[in-house]
């Protein structure tokens, strides 16, 4: 990918940037725990909670920043394509957890119906 993608991180309490890069990378993925710790520096604090959109959601980011010390908060990403072929997705079901059920989003319930086996495991 030929390109640059701008990271900044604003103060979310006076709405000032505190820390910014430009790189290479296509990708967010890499980017959270870098930019959260250059934040924190930059802000001269020890404690630090981090805000971010699904694209930079990484298990190993999320693991370095909680190493560090700083408390990421960032969605998982929508693995689904249902969405994209016109049907469901997951997010779209309500659990009832009083009646171990599902509600669709047309207000039907999918009850508990038989558990089978398949290839030894139960499902």
């Amino acid at each position: 990918m030929v390109g640059y993608n701008v990271q900044t991180v604003v103060d979310a309490k006076h709405h000032l940037i505190v820390a910014h890069e430009v790189t290479n990378v296509g990708s967010d993925r890499a980017q959270l725990n870098k930019m959260a710790q250059a934040a924190r520096e930059a802000m001269g604090k020890t404690k630090l909670q981090a805000l971010a959109d699904r694209g930079y959601y990484s298990g190993p980011e999320l693991k370095a920043c909680d190493d560090a010390g700083i408390v990421a908060y960032v969605p998982k990403p929508m693995t689904s394509n249902a969405k994209a072929d016109g049907r469901f997705d997951k997010a779209d079901f309500i659990y009832i957890a009083r009646d171990d059920e599902y509600q669709c989003p047309a207000g039907q319930r999918a009850i508990y119906r038989f558990t089978r086996e398949e290839n030894g495991r139960k499902r």
